[in-house]
C-alpha cells in the first residue's frame, strides 16, 4: 500500500531529469525533453497543493478501489492525506500512518524501498529508467503527451505511465503497473501553486494521533 501511495509524491516534487546520450532512438530522446520541460515547470513553483484522485483496479482478481486524496509540497518536503492514510516528509524522515494496520512506520527518505521517495523516480532515470514516447492523445478535453518509464532492473513496479498536457507540460495523471495485473492511477483534478505554506505541514506530531497507536521505527 505504501509504494503505491508513494507513486503520486514521486511524480510532484520538484527533481532533476538527467538528459540520456545522443544515440537514443528518437521515442527516448522525446521523452527525456517533455521530462526535463515537465521538470523545469516544477522547480519554477515555490510551492504546490494538489487534489487527486486515486484507482486501484485488478481485473484478474476482480478488485477495485476509489479515493481521493490532497497533497502539500514545498521544496523537497511533502504531506499526503489519502482516505484515512496520511504521509508526512521534512525531506530526510518520512512519517506514514496507515490506518488499516493502525502504524505509524518511521524511516529515512534514502531508505524507502523500491526508491518510491519524492524525488528518486526521476532523478535516477538515466540508470534506472528508460523513458519513451509512446503518443498524443485526449484525456477529459486536454491534449495529453504519453510517456512510459520501464525500470532498468526488475521492481515490483514493470511500468510507470505518465501523461503531460501538451501546452504546458504538467503533469496530468501517472499509472504504475505491477506484476499481478494491477494497476494504480492518480489523477490530478485541481493544482494550486506558489501558496504560502506553513512549515508545521511538514512536521510529524505524534499528539495528532491516538496514544494507543503502534509506532515502527525502521530508521
Amino acid at each position: 500500500m505504501i509504494k503505491q501511495i508513494l507513486i503520486l509524491a514521486a511524480f510532484i516534487i520538484p527533481h532533476t531529469v538527467i538528459s540520456q546520450t545522443a544515440h537514443e532512438p528518437r521515442a527516448e530522446q522525446i521523452a527525456t525533453e517533455l521530462l526535463k520541460k515537465a521538470s523545469e515547470r516544477l522547480k519554477s513553483f515555490i510551492s504546490m497543493e494538489v487534489d487527486f484522485s486515486y484507482r486501484m483496479e485488478n481485473t484478474t482478481m476482480g478488485v477495485e478501489e476509489e479515493m481521493t486524496g490532497k497533497i502539500y509540497s514545498k521544496d523537497d518536503k511533502y504531506r499526503m492525506v489519502l482516505g484515512d492514510n496520511i504521509f508526512i516528509s521534512d525531506g530526510e524522515t518520512v512519517w506514514n500512518y496507515i490506518d488499516d494496520f493502525y502504524e505509524i512506520h518511521i524511516n529515512y527518505v534514502e531508505n524507502m524501498e523500491g526508491g518510491l521517495t519524492p524525488t528518486a523516480l526521476l532523478e535516477n532515470f538515466e540508470t534506472e529508467y528508460r523513458g519513451k514516447f509512446i503518443r498524443q492523445e485526449n484525456f477529459q478535453g486536454k491534449t495529453v503527451d504519453i510517456i512510459d518509464l520501464i525500470p532498468v532492473t526488475p521492481q515490483s513496479f514493470f511500468k510507470y505511465r505518465v501523461a503531460l498536457n501538451a501546452s504546458d507540460q504538467m503533469i496530468v495523471f501517472t499509472t504504475a503497473y505491477d506484476r499481478h495485473g494491477g494497476t494504480y492511477t492518480y489523477t490530478l483534478d485541481n493544482v494550486r501553486t506558489n501558496h504560502s505554506l506553513n512549515d508545521n505541514l511538514f512536521v510529524f506530531n505524534k499528539g495528532d494521533f491516538p496514544d494507543d497507536i503502534d509506532v515502527i521505527d525502521l530508521r
